[in-house]
């Protein structure tokens, strides 16, 4: 009986100890599948990689896919431009044969018989100061559609330099993208210093949309306590105890 009895104590603590071993473990596992977790086992995108599709496409949704097929090469990903300083993200994006295209014979200043010229800086398109040397958006389509792509310049429709110029005016906070005309686009303000605009061009003044604040990230898990933590160790064993000095008798 007395061996009985120590075996059924030994299975209480046992299962006690369990219970102490899977608490001990409950916060990480919260925190393993919570939302902060989770985006962190995202995957890396594929920033060469073409931008999704949607299931109803805006002018600016067409925009950035055209961005992507004909400017992003130069003018990278994210607009931020493209440069040779050793510490260029956008062309580190690249195989390393490729990354020093202003070296090769297709890109440099002797390039092969279909080659063009790669400039040492390609300005930005999106992000604080691009487009400044622009008053309205109406002057960077006219000066797309005159000269971009650089390999081949004007080659586009004046539908698609349309969807692209969506696409910078929505990146830039300054439209919805959803549908512009050629008419609209010198409404659509990018230097504060052309802020009042000619009757040549709307007949009023063009106030730049508000842009709307990032969504706030999502809480995380309370840590543990530690005081907590030795609390239950002690009643656990309190209880351990107890139940071996009952079964034991």
């Amino acid at each position: 009986m007395i061996q009985m009895n120590r075996v059924l104590a030994w299975r209480h603590t046992a299962v006690l100890l369990l219970l102490l071993f899977t608490f001990m473990h409950l916060p990480w596992s919260l925190a393993a599948h919570s939302p902060a977790a989770q985006a962190d086992a995202t995957p890396t995108p594929d920033r060469l990689a073409a931008p999704p599709t949607v299931a109803a496409p805006t002018m600016a949704d067409d925009g950035a896919q055209l961005y992507w097929l004909h400017c992003q090469p130069c003018h990278g990903d994210r607009g931020q431009g493209l440069t040779d300083a050793p510490d260029d993200d956008w062309r580190a994006q690249y195989p390393p044969e490729e990354q020093f295209c202003w070296n090769s014979g297709c890109h440099g200043e002797r390039p092969y018989e279909n080659g063009f010229i790669v400039p040492r800086t390609v300005p930005a398109l999106i992000g604080e100061g691009s487009l400044a040397n622009y008053p309205t958006m109406h002057e960077v389509y006219v000066f797309m559609r005159a000269a971009m792509p650089r390999q081949v310049p004007g080659s586009l429709t004046d539908a698609e330099y349309l969807a692209i110029t969506a696409f910078l005016a929505r990146a830039h906070d300054l439209s919805d993208g959803v549908a512009l005309a050629e008419a609209d686009l010198s409404t659509i303000i990018l230097n504060p210093a052309y802020m009042e605009v000619t009757a040549d061009n709307a007949g009023g003044t063009a106030v730049p949309s508000t842009p709307v604040a990032p969504s706030p990230e999502p809480a995380a898990v309370p840590a543990r306590t530690e005081w907590l933590a030795v609390g239950l160790v002690i009643l656990l064993l309190f209880l351990g105890g107890a139940l071996w000095l009952r079964h034991g008798r």
